[in-house]
């Protein structure tokens, strides 16, 4: 982050002037036990009789399985034993899904393959033995007889557009489809033959997604006597863990408890009980614990990948740039399953429902397929499909202003939604905003005219600068119907018998400074420092059942229920102390721990003293008379009333309740001889609500731009033809890093939301959604000499001039 970033920040949030914490710049909580070593990761977990587990893994990513021969592997001295997917099946239930909505197909699956392997990497055959190292060598000894079928590697494939006739993944499913949805608002046929102008553009983004320091990690015991099973694991929703674990062995939910402390990235990745269920199957079979940590290829080759999408988008426009009406057909690679397995189906709906982007068309259209092919499972990753809303329509934007001859912002500013609330076409209402005020900021920081003049400068030398500019929506809190992600959160705060307060989340911490936020509202709420405030997430026997972390929903579903429950706890400890000093509630003051009577200092109690008080001397008849719960303590759900499941008169739904507001801009350079792209500059305007904590705010901003970065410049999952991932370490797959990411300037607005008694809207996701958008059309700016079209990434130098001779030659 530069030192723009700094002094673009209101200084006194930063520096913690003022009285209330909400709104102030502190130190994370958290940071000092991560920095210093005392995190407390899955992989970290050991305990007595410990088994390590070792998973066989497919080198075909398409075959039948004919056969798997254990033998040898289980006379190998230390191991423990050895499972394949037909004894998962004769002894399990398959995996339940995480999503189940709009009759989209739904594999068995059961952790291990069964009859056939669907990607390579996917898991044979499971080995726990003594020792890690035997383990490894057991897999060695275990022989799966294949029947080698054809791999399917692109959606034209599966789909027989490429004049073939494809095999079928799941031999009852009538074609490779695993949803088909389509969304509509307005006449949009009229809307295209009244239109001055048609702009089209086809778009599509290659496949990566998350790579986290941490990757799967499991440890799980269990106790036959009591029937009780307890896993420690890397994930993002405990709960729906247990769940999951739950059905799956047909263990009463009350008899498992999943614990997960810290989490090393979770970023959407971890929304999945995936390959997680075989260390678990392990212990269960063998009744010893089990431990599992991934390896870094096997995260490559089988972890929940992401994006890998096209898109075909149409606009209707008048000759002055008013858009009309859009018209999508969005198409996503699920690799073998996007529901099950993982959860990621669902980012392309929410890219159809959020097709129009920030502006106001009057009709809107949009079909969503999502596809199976012979690739890992496609899972969530930050962004979850509001950055291929965002790449569609912003460049729909972008090559509307070139077919009409208008400038770029000009068309954006007239087309931008400005009046609040907002229904858009897909049907989620935008509560409040400020689209035009953060694209207006953004010109302003980037001082476009001089940055005009320098590449006008740069080009008649014999340089070639580009400029980016897009608005970005960011939805955020997602309420989805039929899935584990439904919309809600718990919490419950106490005051202890010395003073102390606990805040109990359903929310889980994976790095987002979720511990630091909930101590800074509960704080603000109990007159109390953060410090004395503990955090308690991540043990399914401790905290209310909770849904966890994702789709940016900490800083609206979870410090609301804790606000909620903490106001209650207020509430209960100014009678406790009207009763105890004699004064009448009205009269209190609540702050700097303590409770006191207005104009007269002298008449004070702390909040031990008061919380002495009720839980032991004199106790809850004398403090808090007549009350039902004689404790300090408070308890609440909080649900989004903005979400709305019932289908209005065009079969729209409401299922993301929180919109954030955004621009973002870039300066590239491109050398057309080598096509190396130098990203010398990025900056964001952002309008996230109220913040609780700035610098977590600008955290989260700048750490996704830089994984949207990374994900437009460096990064591929790729694909040989016989369904082999190309990049299986990190050798092969480049990630940015302190010394090749750009500079990023930021800027912040601040307009509240009317829906959650803080005014927050959610963050995280924010940078990850306009970046990659942004630097496409950055490079194709650059390019404007030879007619460059960017639709499509990486741009790593080898794309860029194969982008440029295809150009070239089209010309000639």
């Amino acid at each position: 982050m530069t030192d723009e970033t700094h002094a673009s920040v209101d200084q006194a949030r930063v520096d913690g002037a003022g009285s209330a914490w909400v709104g102030r710049g502190i130190p994370r909580k958290e940071d000092r036990r991560l920095v210093t070593g005392y995190g407390l990761f899955a992989g970290d977990g050991e305990v007595p009789r410990q088994t390590h587990c070792a998973i066989l893994r497919s080198p075909h990513a398409h075959a039948r399985i004919r056969g798997v021969d254990t033998r040898r592997a289980k006379e190998l001295p230390g191991v423990v034993t050895v499972l394949t997917g037909e004894d998962a099946r004769a002894l399990w239930n398959p995996i339940p899904p995480v999503m189940d909505l709009l009759d989209m197909r739904l594999p068995s699956v059961y952790g291990l393959a069964v009859d056939k392997v669907h990607y390579c990497g996917e898991p044979v055959a499971a080995v726990t033995a003594d020792d890690p190292y035997i383990a490894q060598d057991a897999l060695d000894l275990i022989e799966v007889d294949y029947e080698v079928l054809e791999p399917l590697t692109t959606m034209d494939q599966a789909l027989g557009l490429d004049g073939g006739t494809p095999p079928l993944l799941y031999e009852d499913w009538p074609d490779n489809r695993q949803c088909v949805w389509e969304v509509s608002y307005g006449d949009v046929d009229e809307a295209f033959a009244q239109a001055d102008d048609i702009v089209e553009v086809e778009v599509a983004s290659h496949r990566y997604s998350g790579v986290p320091m941490e990757g799967r990690a499991v440890v799980a015991e269990y106790d036959p006597r009591a029937n009780q099973l307890t896993v420690r694991l890397s994930t993002q929703f405990p709960h729906q863990c247990r769940t999951l674990f739950a059905a799956t062995f047909d263990i009463p939910e009350p008899n498992v408890r999943v614990l997960a402390n810290d989490v090393g990235g979770g970023f959407g990745n971890k929304l999945q009980v995936d390959a997680e269920i075989i260390p678990v199957m392990m212990a269960v079979a063998t009744r010893r614990p089990v431990k599992w940590v991934e390896r870094r290829s096997e995260w490559m080759t089988s972890g929940p990948a992401s994006r890998d999408f096209d898109y075909h988008i149409q606009g209707a426009f008048t000759r002055d740039g008013m858009l009309l009406a859009v018209r999508d057909h969005l198409r996503g690679d699920m690799g073998c399953d996007g529901a099950v397995r993982t959860g990621g189906l669902g980012a392309l709906l929410v890219g159809g429902t959020y097709g129009s982007g920030p502006y106001t068309p009057k009709a809107y259209w949009a079909k969503v397929e999502c596809v199976v092919t012979n690739k890992a499972p496609y899972g969530a990753y930050r962004g979850y499909g509001k950055d291929i809303a965002n790449l569609g329509i912003e460049r729909l934007m972008d090559a509307a202003a070139e077919q009409l001859a208008l400038d770029r912002i000009d068309l954006r500013r007239r087309n931008l939604v400005t009046e609040y609330p907002y229904e858009t076409p897909g049907g989620p209402i935008i509560e409040s905003g400020s689209f035009t005020e953060c694209l207006d900021e953004l010109v302003k920081a980037m001082d476009l005219d001089e940055l005009e003049r320098r590449r006008k400068e740069a080009q008649a030398g014999g340089r070639y600068l580009g400029l980016g500019i897009v608005t970005v929506l960011e939805p955020s809190s997602a309420s989805i119907p039929m899935s584990m992600f439904n919309g809600y959160e718990s919490a419950s705060v106490r005051i202890t018998p010395d003073g102390q307060v606990m805040a109990l989340t359903g929310m889980q911490h994976i790095g987002q400074g979720v511990e630091t936020a909930i101590a800074q509202v509960t704080a603000d709420v109990l007159g109390c420092s953060p410090d004395d405030v503990r955090v308690v997430f991540g043990d399914t026997n401790a905290v209310p059942y909770g849904l966890g972390s994702f789709s940016s929903r900490g800083a609206t579903y979870g410090v609301t229920a804790v606000h909620r429950a903490a106001d209650e706890v207020r509430g209960k400890l100014l009678k406790a102390a009207s009763n105890l000093m004699e004064a009448d509630v009205e009269d209190l003051d609540l702050g700097d721990g303590a409770v006191s009577v207005r104009g007269a200092p002298s008449q004070r109690m702390t909040i031990g003293e008061v919380a002495k008080a009720v839980y032991l001397f004199p106790g809850p008849y004398a403090a808090l008379p007549g009350e039902d719960k004689p404790t300090l303590e408070g308890n609440f759900v909080w649900t989004n009333p903005q979400v709305n499941w019932v289908p209005d008169e065009n079969g729209r739904v409401r299922l993301y309740p929180a919109h954030a507001s955004g621009a973002e801009g870039a300066l590239v350079e491109v050398d057309p001889e080598t096509g190396q792209v130098d990203v010398q500059r990025l900056w964001v305007v952002h309008d996230v609500g109220k913040m609780i904590n700035p610098r977590i705010v600008e955290a989260q901003v700048v750490g996704g731009m830089i994984q949207g970065y990374g994900g437009m410049m460096l990064e591929h999952l790729a694909y040989g033809d016989d369904g082999s991932m190309l990049a299986p370490t990190l050798t092969d797959y480049q990630l940015p890093n302190f010394l090749s990411t750009p500079p990023v300037e930021m800027r912040h607005l601040e307009t509240p939301s009317p829906i959650t008694p803080l005014g927050t809207k959610g963050v995280g996701e924010a940078g990850c959604i306009g970046t990659p958008t942004v630097l496409m059309a950055a490079v194709e700016d650059a390019l404007r000499p030879w007619g460059v079209q960017v639709s499509d990434g990486p741009l790593n130098p080898e794309r860029v001039l194969e982008m440029i001779h295809a150009a070239s030659e089209g010309a000639a």
